[in-house]
């Protein structure tokens, strides 16, 4: 049985929730360290804001512990947990001003009105909102919007908040600007954060470690860049980010690396530290790892395959180009949007490759 980090700010132990016949959350385990920024990602459905619920006690677990800086908090009300929720939806008071939308909770719990004022101000400073006390939220922007539910949220101090896609509602460009204030603003208070989301690029952007979640399990857990790098499972290769990913068969393994040969040159090579492959194996690679060549360059790299540009899709900085290969297949390659770039048109052959270690095997 697992035992609970005792110095975890949150410990979840063998937790099961389910829904009529919907396993939502199925035997999930995991500590979230003091002061971290763990995001669980994954699509809808796959068990994410439930686990959150049951942190926030919106839900109860039916089997499985779930601990809060070492206590058992099943069977514990909401507002008796150390954590605070932040909602897509703000749910600020319209006819509170901002002051008094922060100050709220304090009120709620009898903390006497110099204490108050003193921590409200000192949380706008955090959210970068003085001057705003006397706004009411229908004065203010969505981003200023969120940052007031923020403050409001942690102007209590809790041990952890939970934020359940909290940018879902701003447009694009607010939202990249909210990313990285929710990762200012954590770095400098140090409270835990616990962030629920679909959006790869949010929860590569933010996290300290991704939980990614599928059918109610954790498929894996590590960094930004593990997950990235190094996905465990297909299911991880192809969710976070775009990947290439190909059916692999190994013809030789010698010193650490796997070889599929492919024909007039042509090999894919990835590592394979145990010496072994196994069954059904997919070699994954991202596009922007590629190296495009047209026929008469110098081809650097451990994998090289040759092919047809079937599509360029000029993407602003980077260019996408999709690669038809022999036997059906199709790689996607990122390059800088320059003139070298632009000289490679559809139609055109190439040759791609790749270093090894920036390939990966992931075993069905």
């Amino acid at each position: 049985m697992s035992v609970p980090n005792p110095d975890a700010a949150i410990s979840l132990v063998d937790v099961h929730k389910r829904f009529g016949d919907v396993r939502a959350v199925d035997g999930v385990t995991l500590d979230v360290a003091e002061g971290e920024f763990l995001t669980l990602l994954g699509p809808s459905g796959c068990g994410k804001t439930t686990t959150m619920r049951m942190i926030a006690g919106f839900e109860e677990p039916d089997a499985g512990r779930i601990l809060l800086r070492g206590h058992d908090v099943v069977g514990v009300p909401p507002n008796r947990r150390e954590v605070n929720m932040c909602f897509q939806h703000y749910a600020l008071f319209p006819h509170m001003n901002v002051e008094d939308n922060v100050a709220y909770g304090l009120k709620l719990r009898k903390v006497p009105k110099e204490e108050r004022r003193r921590r409200v101000a000192e949380m706008l400073e955090v959210v970068r909102l003085e001057g705003f006390e006397k706004r009411r939220p229908g004065q203010l922007s969505g981003g200023q919007q969120q940052r007031v539910a923020l403050a409001r949220a942690l102007v209590n101090r809790p041990a952890a908040l939970l934020l359940d896609e909290p940018l879902g509602a701003l447009d694009v460009k607010l939202r990249k600007q909210m990313q990285l204030e929710l990762k200012r603003i954590q770095h400098e208070l140090r409270t835990t954060f616990v962030y629920v989301t679909h959006d790869q690029e949010e929860a590569l952007s933010m996290s300290d470690r991704i939980a990614v979640m599928n059918r109610g399990v954790i498929e894996q857990l590590g960094t930004p860049r593990e997950v990235y790098e190094r996905p465990a499972t297909p299911f991880v290769a192809d969710f976070v980010g775009v990947l290439n990913a190909i059916e692999f068969r190994a013809d030789e393994v010698r010193a650490g690396e796997a070889v599929m040969r492919l024909g007039d040159g042509d090999r894919i090579v990835a590592p394979a530290p145990d010496g072994r492959i196994g069954g059904a194996a997919i070699v994954t690679v991202r596009p922007e790892r590629i190296r495009v060549h047209t026929p008469d360059e110098p081809v650097v790299g451990d994998s090289r395959v040759s092919g047809t540009v079937g599509q360029v899709v000029y993407l602003g900085t980077l260019t996408q180009f999709h690669v038809e290969l022999a036997g059906g297949r199709r790689l996607i390659a990122h390059r800088l949007s320059d003139e070298r770039a632009a000289s490679i048109l559809e139609g055109d052959r190439v040759v791609l490759s790749w270093d090894r270690d920036d390939a990966a095997i992931v075993r069905d």
